[in-house]
C-alpha cells in the first residue's frame, strides 16, 4: 500500500510539474507575433478583409490565460469610402485557468482603448457588414448520429461565471446612411463596467455624445447604475439607476434641453415583470422652441408592467411644471394587442391668462378682465387605441362650475359625444369688449350662431358626428338672462340639428328648433320657434336696442322658417315661411295713434295743429297678427291693434333685402271725444314707409273728412279763390298726406 501511494504522489508531483514547466516555458518558448502573417492571412480568407496587427501581441498562461494585442485595424468592404471597417488601439483579455476545470468561468477586466467602428449603408441598401453575417453555402454532410448521446446534445450548464469588468475608452462609432442621408456619430463613448458575479451589486457607468446631421443636434449623455444579475440570469436589478442628458443643436431651434432620469429597476425576464420604483423624469427646455423660453417639468410614480398579463399601472402619478400641476393614476390593459386604459387625472387650479402670457400666446381680450384667472379639471380617464372619454368631468372656470362628461371615437373620423351641465355663466364677461365706434348688436336666442358669421363651414358640416346635449341653470348671454336653459345637438351625414328651451325667459319661455342641411352645395336652413308669455319691455331693455319705437307688452310668437345660401344676402333673399304673433296688454312707445287722430280731428274743426307726440306712446289691449314670407319679403295682412278707446287695422309688407317698410294702417276712435265734431267710427289713415332704420309716417288726414264736409270746404274755397278751387285744394292736400 505505500509503495501505492508512493508512486501516485510521483506520478501527481511529475504533473504537476509539467504544468508548472509549461506554464513558465510556453509564454518564454512561444511568441504569437511570429504569426502574425499567419493569422492575418487566415482573416483574409475567411472573410476577404485584411487584419493589421500593427501592435506587439503579448501571450499569459497562468494563473491567467490571456492575450494582449497592441493597434488592430479590419478593413472595409468593398465600395464604402471608409478605409477601415473597425479599428482597436489596444486590447486585453485574460480568463483564469484552474476554475476551468471546474466548469467555473472567472474573466479578468476586459479592455478596449480606441474603439473606432464604421457602419455604412450605401445608396442601394446595402450596408458594410453584410459580408461578414452572410451564411456560406456548403455541402451538407450526413450527421452520424447513432452514437450521440442524448444528455450530450446540450451544453453544460457553468457552474459559476465572475467577470473581473469591462472597460471600454475613448471609443467611436460612426454611422453614415446614405440611402436615407443620414450620417450620425457616437464619440467620446466611456462604459466602465465593475466586477460581475452573481447575486451582487455590479457598478455601471457609460458616457458618450452623439452627434447628427439630420436634424442637427448634439446630445451629451451620461448613465450610472447598479446592476444585481441573479444566477438564473432571468432577474435583474438596476439600482440607483441615475441618466442624463443634454441636447443642443436644431432640432430644438438652437436652444438647450435638459433631461434627468431617476429610479430602481426590477426585472422579471421569465414572468416579463417589470417594476419602477421611485421613478423620476425631470426636464428642463430652454430656447425659442418653447414659447415663453423656458419650460421645466418633473414627472414622478411608481410603474409596474406586466407583459404576460398584458398589463401597466402607473399610480400616484405626479406632474408638476412651471404651467401646469398633473396628478392621478393610469392602469392599462392588453397593452401589447389592444390597448386601453383607465384613471383617474386631476389638474390643479391656474390661471388660465397666466398660462398664455407666459406662452407669449394672445390672451383673448375681454369685457370683465378678472375673467379666465381659475380654472381646473378633474375626470375619470378611459381610452383604446381608437377612442377617449372623459367621465365623471368637473370643470371650474371661474365662478362657473360644469359637470358631465365627454366622448370621442373613431379618431380618424371623429364621432363626439357630450353631456354637460352648467351652474350659472356669464357669457358676456367672456366677449371682447365693444367698441366705441360699433353698434352693439344682438341675436334671438336660436339665431345667435348664425348672426355671427357670414357663412357657414360647408365642408367642416359634412365631417361632423357629433351627439351631446348642454344645459346651463343661469345664462347671461348678449345682455340677455335666463334660466333652465336645455340645447340637444346632433350632427351627421352632413345635417347639423339642435332643439333649445328656455324655461324662464323673461317671465314666459321659449322653445324652438334649428335645422341646417349642408349636403347640397348650398345650404338649407330650417327654423322652428316659439316664444310664449314673455315679457318684452325688460327683455329690449337689456337688449339695449337704440330704437325710438319700443314695444312692450306679453308677447306669444310662432314661427317656421326657412332659407337657403351660404351668405347673409343669399340667405335673406330665399327667406320663406310664415309666423303668427299676439302681443297683450302692453304699448308702443315713440308712436301715438290717438295723437294722430285728434290731429285729424283738429284738421276737420279747422283748428290748429300744434304738439309734440314724438314721445308718446300707444296703450293696446292686443296687437295681433300673422305673415307670409316668401323671397326676403314679409306679407302681413291682418295686422290688428285693439285698445278700450281705439282701434287699428290695416296690412303691409316689409322687405327684408332692402329693409323696406309699406304699411297702411287705418285707425279709429271707438268712443267720441268731442261733442262738437262726430269723430266715432271715423277712420284715418297712416302710412308707414321708409326703411327699417329710419322708419316714416304719413297721417292721412283727409280719409275723416265726410262727403258732405268735403263739399261744403270745397265751396267756401270756391268763394274766395274762384270756381274750381276747392277741388284743386282738396287733391293738393291729399298729395301732401
Amino acid at each position: 500500500m505505500s509503495k501505492l501511494v508512493k508512486g501516485f504522489l510521483i506520478v501527481f508531483s511529475s504533473i504537476i510539474g509539467l504544468i508548472i514547466a509549461a506554464v513558465v516555458i510556453i509564454p518564454l518558448v512561444v511568441d504569437l507575433n511570429d504569426y502574425k502573417p499567419e493569422i492575418e492571412t487566415l482573416v483574409k480568407d475567411k472573410t476577404g478583409r485584411t487584419l493589421k496587427i500593427e501592435g506587439q501581441i503579448d501571450l499569459s498562461i497562468f494563473p491567467w490565460i490571456g492575450v494582449s494585442t497592441g493597434k488592430l485595424t479590419l478593413s472595409n468592404a468593398k465600395g464604402f469610402k471608409e478605409t477601415n471597417f473597425a479599428v482597436i488601439n489596444e486590447s486585453d483579455i485574460k480568463v483564469k485557468l484552474l476554475p476551468l476545470l471546474s466548469k467555473e468561468v472567472e474573466v479578468s477586466t476586459v479592455v478596449l482603448k480606441g474603439l473606432q467602428l464604421n457602419l455604412a449603408k450605401n445608396e442601394q441598401g446595402i450596408s458594410n457588414w453584410d459580408d461578414l453575417t452572410a451564411q456560406k453555402v456548403t455541402e451538407p454532410k450526413p450527421a452520424d448520429i447513432s452514437h450521440v448521446d442524448a444528455d450530450k446534445s446540450t451544453s453544460p450548464a457553468l457552474a459559476a461565471l465572475a467577470i473581473g469588468g469591462l472597460v471600454i475608452e475613448d471609443s467611436q462609432v460612426t454611422w453614415d446612411d446614405q440611402q436615407a442621408k443620414q450620417h450620425s456619430v457616437i464619440k467620446a463613448f466611456n462604459l466602465k463596467l465593475g466586477a460581475v458575479a452573481f447575486n451582487q451589486a455590479i457598478p455601471v457607468t457609460i458616457s458618450l455624445v452623439l452627434e447628427n446631421t439630420s436634424p442637427g443636434l448634439t446630445e451629451q449623455l451620461s448613465l450610472s447604475t447598479q446592476v444585481i444579475i441573479d444566477n438564473s440570469m432571468q432577474k435583474v436589478e438596476l439600482q440607483q439607476l441615475v441618466v442624463d442628458s443634454k441636447t443642443t443643436g436644431s432640432i430644438v431651434s438652437g436652444g438647450v434641453a435638459q433631461v434627468n432620469l431617476q429610479s430602481d429597476i426590477k426585472a422579471d425576464l421569465k414572468s416579463q415583470q417589470f417594476n419602477l420604483s421611485a421613478f423620476k423624469l425631470e426636464s428642463k427646455v430652454e430656447g425659442s422652441i418653447i414659447p415663453g423660453g423656458l419650460l421645466t417639468a418633473v414627472l414622478t410614480s411608481e410603474i409596474a408592467i406586466d407583459l404576460q398579463q398584458q398589463t401597466a399601472k402607473l399610480s400616484d402619478l405626479q406632474l408638476n411644471s412651471n404651467l401646469l400641476n398633473v396628478s392621478g393614476n393610469i392602469d392599462a390593459q392588453k397593452i401589447t394587442d389592444k390597448p386601453s386604459y383607465s384613471g383617474a387625472i386631476k389638474i390643479a387650479q391656474f390661471s388660465p391668462k397666466a398660462l398664455l402670457q407666459q406662452l407669449q400666446m394672445a390672451v383673448p381680450k375681454t369685457s370683465d378682465e378678472s375673467v379666465l384667472n381659475k380654472l381646473a379639471m378633474q375626470f375619470n380617464l378611459q381610452g383604446t387605441q381608437n377612442s377617449i372619454a372623459l367621465e365623471k368631468l368637473v370643470i371650474n372656470l371661474d365662478d362657473t362650475q360644469v359637470n358631465g362628461f365627454a366622448r370621442v371615437s373613431q379618431f380618424n373620423k371623429p364621432a363626439i359625444a357630450f353631456k354637460l351641465v352648467v351652474d350659472t355663466i356669464d357669457v358676456d364677461r367672456y366677449t371682447a369688449p365693444p367698441e366705441k365706434t360699433t353698434p352693439l348688436k344682438t341675436a334671438t336666442p336660436a339665431t345667435a350662431v348664425a348672426a355671427t358669421t357670414t357663412l357657414i363651414p360647408v365642408e367642416t358640416i359634412r365631417g361632423l358626428n357629433i351627439q351631446g346635449d348642454l344645459s346651463i341653470a343661469q345664462l347671461k348671454v348678449a345682455k340677455l338672462t335666463m334660466s333652465g336653459v336645455s340645447l340637444n345637438l346632433k350632427a351627421k351625414n352632413g345635417v347639423v340639428t339642435t332643439k333649445q328651451k328656455i324655461s324662464k325667459l323673461y317671465k314666459g319661455s321659449y322653445s324652438g328648433q334649428l335645422t341646417v342641411n349642408a349636403k347640397s352645395k348650398k345650404p338649407r336652413i330650417f327654423l322652428n320657434e316659439k316664444i310664449s308669455g314673455v315679457q318684452l319691455e325688460p327683455l329690449f331693455s337689456d337688449m339695449q336696442l337704440n330704437q325710438s319705437i319700443k314695444l312692450k307688452g306679453t308677447a306669444n310668437i310662432k314661427a317656421k322658417l326657412n332659407t337657403q345660401g351660404n351668405t347673409v344676402p343669399e340667405m335673406k333673399s330665399t327667406l320663406a315661411g310664415n309666423f303668427d304673433f299676439v302681443v297683450k296688454k302692453g304699448a308702443l312707445t315713440g308712436f301715438n295713434v290717438q295723437k294722430m287722430i285728434d290731429l285729424g280731428r283738429m284738421f276737420a274743426q279747422s283748428k290748429t295743429m300744434q304738439g309734440n307726440y314724438n314721445n308718446e306712446q300707444t296703450l293696446f289691449t292686443v296687437l295681433q297678427g300673422s305673415a307670409r314670407v316668401k323671397q326676403g319679403v314679409i306679407n302681413n295682412p291682418d295686422l290688428l291693434l285693439d285698445s278700450s278707446t281705439i282701434e287699428v287695422k290695416g296690412g303691409g309688407t316689409a322687405n327684408l333685402v332692402n329693409e323696406a317698410l309699406n304699411y297702411k294702417l287705418a285707425a279709429k276712435v271707438k268712443q267720441a271725444s268731442t261733442k262738437s265734431v262726430q269723430v266715432k267710427g271715423r277712420p284715418i289713415v297712416i302710412k308707414v314707409a321708409g326703411t327699417f332704420a329710419q322708419p316714416s309716417y304719413k297721417v292721412d288726414v283727409l280719409s275723416m273728412v265726410t262727403e258732405h264736409e268735403q263739399k261744403k270746404i270745397n265751396k267756401e274755397i270756391d268763394k274766395h279763390l274762384g270756381e274750381g278751387a276747392g277741388k284743386a285744394v282738396n287733391d293738393l292736400l291729399k298729395s301732401f298726406f
